[in-house]
């Protein structure tokens, strides 16, 4: 295994329960997302974290039970993946319209995937906030921090993790054999959108790894959001706040044909995350692809969108997030 197989930026988000008017613990908190963008690629991954919480590290060395998993919930464009971190808006047979507001940056820093004591390790630094906070401590983000990280065997169940399976290309389906578990010999193996990992809690100061992790994250300008427009109390603060924008914006004054604000026409009649949610507003969901291109014709939506929801893969579609990580899956 290299020393180094990949480098990057790493951020945070958290999104919280649908419906709460305030966030205060964990409790509140509906998903954590964690956010991987290697250097020198167009391309980021959005992690889902199991239990809201990155492991804990216990007297800075590993322990087997500050385990946790992670599922790749989607890769695309950086940019594609802001826009799914968007506050969204759907319909839902059983409790009617819902919304939904955005994931709230939570942490931004770097991090280096590297091998150390014959096993794979993820390893960060949090370049803001400097001095974590409650919003951190509550969700388990530490100022710097390592992780035994593995991958799971798609053939192999494993209790108390997902059920969904990544899509592995054959070449990386042998590199298990019959191994449940797999250190991170090639970055590919994190690509695929419901690969599995294990975390195990490691350290909690960088230089028991004998590693140094330098450079400047930058959260907005990497996934293509409007720093003005998003909560920052937890990214700089270290307070749990509230999302703060609408699924759908008031139009911007003056010309609607240049689009280019949130709620712009640009901004929604186009094939962008916010153009297809917009296209799709009152769909019940789980709904078909055809029910999704049926439902956009209703809206009146234009052909490019209908056309990109054509391409759509042929499956059931459940939530929101299925509905983007398909856009994600075509571009």
């Amino acid at each position: 295994m290299k020393d180094y197989v990949e480098k990057g930026d790493i951020y945070f988000f958290y999104r919280p329960k649908v419906n709460t008017p305030r966030v205060e613990n964990i409790e509140d908190v509906q998903r954590l997302y964690l956010v991987l963008a290697p250097d020198d690629k167009d391309t980021a991954r959005l992690f889902l974290v199991g239990k809201k919480r990155m492991p804990e590290i216990t007297h800075g060395k590993p322990s087997s039970t500050a385990r946790e998993w992670m599922m790749n919930d989607m890769t695309g464009k950086p940019t594609n993946i802001g826009e799914a971190l968007a506050p969204l808006e759907y319909a839902t047979k059983t409790r009617g319209e819902q919304e939904q507001g955005e994931a709230i940056p939570v942490g931004e820093g770097r991090y280096a995937i590297f091998e150390r004591h014959n096993s794979s390790r993820l390893a960060y630094r949090l370049t803001n906030p400097t001095k974590p906070g409650k919003a951190q401590a509550e969700l388990g983000i530490l100022a710097e921090a390592s992780y035994i990280i593995l991958v799971r065997n798609p053939s192999l169940d494993v209790p108390g993790f997902p059920d969904a399976k990544p899509n592995y290309p054959k070449r990386l389906i042998e590199k298990f054999a019959d191994q449940r578990w797999l250190d991170i010999d090639d970055s590919k193996l994190l690509d695929y959108e419901d690969a599995q990992l294990l975390l195990i809690g490691a350290h909690d100061n960088l230089a028991e790894e004998q590693i140094s992790i330098t450079g400047k994250a930058s959260l907005f300008k990497t996934l293509g959001l409007k720093k003005r427009e998003w909560p920052n109390e937890a990214l700089e603060g270290g307070e749990l706040t509230e999302p703060h924008m609408q699924p759908e914006a008031k139009e911007p004054e003056g010309d609607r044909s240049k689009g280019g604000e949130r709620g712009g026409k640009a901004a929604t009649d186009s094939t962008s995350a916010a153009g297809i949610t917009k296209a799709l507003k009152g769909i019940d969901l789980p709904s078909s692809k055809a029910d999704l291109i049926k439902q956009a014709k209703t809206n009146h939506a234009k052909d490019d969108v209908i056309n990109v929801l054509k391409e759509f893969p042929s499956r059931k579609y459940k939530t929101m997030a299925d509905i983007q990580k398909a856009l994600g899956e075509i571009r």
